[in-house]
């Protein structure tokens, strides 16, 4: 399985927020300098997990980026999918089956997203986070 890039830094973004007291903000120039991305990186990651749900803002003195809900609620897929095209795993390099339309490797690519999918789906933030 390979992560893409805006995955990649979105999980160390999560793991981040969950690390911390996941109701007290962070700032992204904190993560930013941390993991040597840039905040308009990091900007652009957050503003798709604001829109999955996954992470809120305070705005102000002492505001910054904050889990929306606690870690044991949120799963690896639901991050992977709110960062990615929802395509994680071997399915994602898929293409057209030259031989037939009942293409064995395409069959096999996928069960194992399936697979990749309903695993992801079980596995709590704060799990890896810890």
């Amino acid at each position: 399985m390979h992560f893409q890039k805006f995955e990649h830094y979105g999980l160390l973004l999560m793991g981040e927020l969950a690390t911390g007291e996941f109701s007290h903000p962070c700032s992204l120039a904190q993560i930013s300098s941390h993991h040597g991305v840039s905040v308009p990186f990091f900007k652009k990651i957050v503003r798709k997990l604001r829109t999955a749900g996954l992470v809120r803002s305070k705005e102000g003195v002492g505001g910054g980026y904050m889990l929306a809900r606690n870690p044991s609620s949120i799963t690896m897929w639901e991050i992977i999918a709110a960062l990615g095209d929802g395509a994680a795993g071997p399915d994602r390099t898929a293409t057209a089956c030259p031989v037939n339309a009942s293409c064995l490797p395409q069959h096999i690519r996928g069960r194992l997203s399936e697979r990749i999918r309903t695993l992801l789906s079980t596995i709590s933030l704060k799990e890896v986070a810890q």
